[in-house]
């Protein structure tokens, strides 16, 4: 089932467990969609999904959870890296655990992953993956966060997470004249990022680095004025949000394999109960293009 509809993925690191559990009942349903958005963790299962290789995300993240090789905070006290880049963006999906990158490219699907450029302060977005060694760079890139990662080089920009800058990939979606869209989110519903207790120590750590101070700085606002534009668009019928109600009992890193299962399955039975009322939303009368300008044009305005 292809469909004339965006999907968005959030991150949340191992919290996307949740998300893959959701990704894979589409596939077992053959749901496909136009374009696919995802920064950060979202971007690591989008591949997966777009290639179709079910039950493959979870298998990688099993793996990963409580994986010294992966994730050590001896590597964070010695490297200053908390997670073996070159491990999870070179070895797991081009050895352990393959990305048919073929089957990627041969989709219909359009991957759009989302980047931040830390010298502008500007989101940058891709959609053009001429290799898988690209492919795993850019998602390198949209997954280095800020203290524990560094950041990454490609095509003379510094780039690192795509959650600082833009978090929620709907403005893509929106921008391409996607009438309906999908929108899996990591965070329960109601709720709203904090701002940061660590301003002081951006400020030290990435003093030549003013436009990401600023970002890190403001973050919860621009993730909270998405969300805003998110409850606004699925009132009125514009987009449809499968999400946990209360928060997921896991963390970015979690390392207990049986949480992993729990909000696996937990995704799973989230979008196995409302797949009806997804193919209704589906199925609906599309909304005219002037009125996805105005929610656009309202919307996008007051996220930066």
């Amino acid at each position: 089932m292809n469909l004339d509809a965006g999907l968005m993925i959030e991150g949340g690191g191992m919290r996307s467990a949740y998300s893959v559990g959701v990704l894979d009942l589409f596939l077992k349903e053959g749901l496909e969609f136009k374009s696919v958005a995802a920064a950060s963790s979202g971007a690591v299962i989008a591949g997966s999904y777009i290639s179709k290789q079910k039950e493959r995300n979870f298998d990688m993240l099993s793996h990963l959870s409580n994986n010294r090789e992966a994730i050590s905070i001896f590597r964070m006290l010695k490297d200053k890296e908390l997670f073996n880049m070159n491990y999870i963006f070179d070895d797991i999906p081009t050895r352990l655990f393959p990305l048919d990158f073929q089957s990627m490219k041969k989709s219909a699907a359009e991957l759009i992953i989302g980047t931040t450029n830390i010298n502008t302060g500007e989101a940058v977005y891709h959609d053009r993956f001429d290799s898988l060694e690209e492919l795993n760079l850019i998602t390198r890139a949209s997954c280095s966060l800020p203290v524990l990662a560094p950041s990454v080089a490609y095509k003379g920009q510094e780039l690192m997470d795509g959650g600082v800058s833009n978090p929620l990939l709907i403005e893509p979606l929106l921008e391409r004249g996607l009438f309906k869209n999908v929108v899996i989110l990591t965070r329960n519903v109601g709720y709203r990022k904090a701002p940061t207790r660590l301003n002081w120590f951006y400020r030290r750590l990435f003093k030549a680095k003013p436009k990401l101070i600023k970002m890190l700085k403001d973050r919860h606002i621009t993730y909270n004025n998405t969300m805003n534009l998110i409850d606004r668009l699925e009132a009125q019928g514009k987009i449809f949000v499968i999400q946990p109600e209360l928060p997921l009992l896991a963390s970015r890193i979690e390392k207990d394999q049986y949480k992993l299962k729990e909000l696996y399955m937990q995704g799973y039975r989230d979008a196995e109960r409302k797949f009806e009322a997804l193919k209704r939303f589906i199925a609906g009368t599309e909304r005219q293009a002037d009125e996805l300008e105005i929610a656009v044009e309202a919307g996008l305005e007051n996220i930066n």
